[in-house]
């Protein structure tokens, strides 16, 4: 391939890219978030949970027990919700994992947790701390109308955790 030839393409592939995010961008009258919770998280992680709409707000809650207590709602419409809290005792009772409990449901494997279970509406993880909690127990809740493949839906929901909760537990200073 010449050096012409290959700006002309790169040309014609930059351009159709740019087009096909313009037609995706229209659905969504918001701009995704490069913080949630007051954390730092990745568009391409955030993105897939999210609905399309006009009007994102995001709301954190101060409460007793919890290190973050967050919501994303879209046009009023609660996309997600993410709790967080310190965990000395590991996190609810063993039957809370069980998959047959969540939509979906099957345990993972996600880095900086110990514990992982995801589905598509739900998830939870548990992650180790040594400082200055002794373990961080997450609660995640997305919308169930999601609108893609359960397949594809679970696989969002669990990028989204494996982004979120490293985020997290820097952002607290919990080291493992």
């Amino acid at each position: 391939m010449t050096l012409g030839k290959f700006w002309k393409n790169a040309l014609v592939a930059a351009s159709l890219g740019a087009f096909m995010c313009g037609c995706a961008s229209e659905a969504r009258g918001y701009s995704v978030p490069e913080e949630f919770c007051g954390f730092e998280v990745q568009e391409a992680a955030l993105s897939p949970v999210l609905l399309d709409g006009e009007s994102l707000a995001d709301t954190s809650q101060a409460g007793a027990g919890y290190v973050a207590f967050c919501r994303i709602r879209i046009d009023g419409r609660i996309a997600v919700t993410v709790e967080v809290r310190e965990s000395k005792e590991g996190g609810l009772h063993p039957e809370d994992w069980e998959p047959a409990n969540f939509k979906d449901g099957a345990t993972a494997r996600i880095p900086s947790t110990e514990k992982a279970l995801v589905g598509s509406d739900r998830a939870l993880t548990l992650a180790g701390c040594e400082d200055p909690y002794s373990a961080l127990f997450f609660r995640f809740f997305f919308d169930p109308d999601h609108g893609v493949e359960t397949e594809q839906r679970v696989a969002d929901v669990e990028a989204f955790v494996a982004d979120f909760v490293p985020s997290v537990k820097r952002g607290v200073g919990c080291t493992a």
